[in-house]
């Protein structure tokens, strides 16, 4: 069985260069602190999605992801934001 893949650092930073919710590059998950709520949910989900399976098309990677985090909001999954300078720590 192969093994489970390591799991991103998540760091939450502006990236207004980027004009994304998020990015995902060598192992680290980077979400932007003004995407708040449903938004959040996704990109994170979204992100990850390239962590799973970086050979997926862009379009694929956001079609699931949108509908992950709508089927999660839809029952009730939130993503309550903490102190996002916590999250850098390790």
């Amino acid at each position: 069985m192969p093994s489970k893949p390591r799991h991103p650092k998540v760091v939450i930073k502006k990236l207004g260069r980027e004009k994304a919710w998020g990015t995902y590059c060598d192992n680290e998950i980077e979400i932007d602190p003004r995407t708040t709520g449903k938004a959040r949910l996704e990109a994170l989900i979204h992100e990850y999605g390239h962590h799973l399976d970086p050979s997926l098309p862009e379009k694929v990677v956001t079609r699931n992801a949108k509908l992950l985090a709508d089927f999660l909001h839809k029952h009730n999954v939130r993503i309550i934001e903490p102190n996002d300078k916590g999250l850098n720590e390790d």
